[in-house]
């Protein structure tokens, strides 16, 4: 398997916490499983934790990274200012294949019901939008601050709070078909806070605030 691929499915481990935080990556069995070597599977090492997912501990080795909602608060405050440029620009640049295709995906949002999936839908929206900018810089960098924010309650405790994605989503098509920058801006920036606000929750009911 080649180095990106396996840089993909490493990286979604850990963002969907099928890696848990503090999990312990072991080079030997990760180059048995992904049949790499160790050279292509340290570089991997080091892109990931230039993204803040693994930590590498000398004399230790090498660790899922953790999450907490306060450690959060600054990615939080940047994510929020990228989240409304990346609506603006996406209502000024997207293509129609686009948005046919985030309405294909609107149609998945409203069908299911499986918790991992359904975020996994969302990122796979805002990935979307992302692109629409055309933007590389933004894209990746509302990328990266995204894994952290999906680590931290990629299995949110309300099913309605969900199941409002679609609906979110088919408003945020109804702005970009019209290209009103400053909606498309302003529903991306509701949506976000709608998350951080359940982030917070769970934080609160856990006893970690």
């Amino acid at each position: 398997m080649d180095r990106d691929e396996v840089l993909r499915i490493i990286r979604e481990k850990i963002v969907y916490l099928d890696y848990e935080p503090g999990k312990q990556l072991r080079e030997k069995e990760l180059r048995k499983e992904f049949d790499i070597g160790r050279t292509p599977l340290r570089e991997i090492f080091i892109k990931l934790e230039a993204e803040g997912l693994i930590t590498t501990v000398p004399h230790s080795g090498t660790y899922v990274s953790t999450v907490s909602f306060h450690e959060l608060r600054d990615l939080f405050e940047v994510r929020s200012y990228l989240i409304r440029l990346a609506g603006k620009l996406a209502a000024r640049r997207i293509q129609k294949s686009q948005i046919e295709e985030l309405k294909g995906l609107v149609e998945e949002l409203k069908t299911e019901t499986d918790p991992k999936k359904l975020m996994k839908l969302d990122s796979k929206g805002h990935e979307l939008i992302n692109r629409a900018t055309h933007n590389k810089v933004l894209a990746d960098s509302l990328r990266k601050l995204r894994q952290q924010t999906v680590r931290i309650w990629v299995f949110p405790r309300r099913k309605d709070f969900m199941g409002t994605f679609g609906e979110e989503f088919g408003d945020l098509i109804g702005a970009l078909e019209e290209g009103d920058e400053t909606k498309c801006g302003k529903i991306l920036a509701s949506h976000m806070n709608d998350f951080i606000n359940e982030i917070k929750e769970q934080f609160i009911t856990a006893g970690h605030m």
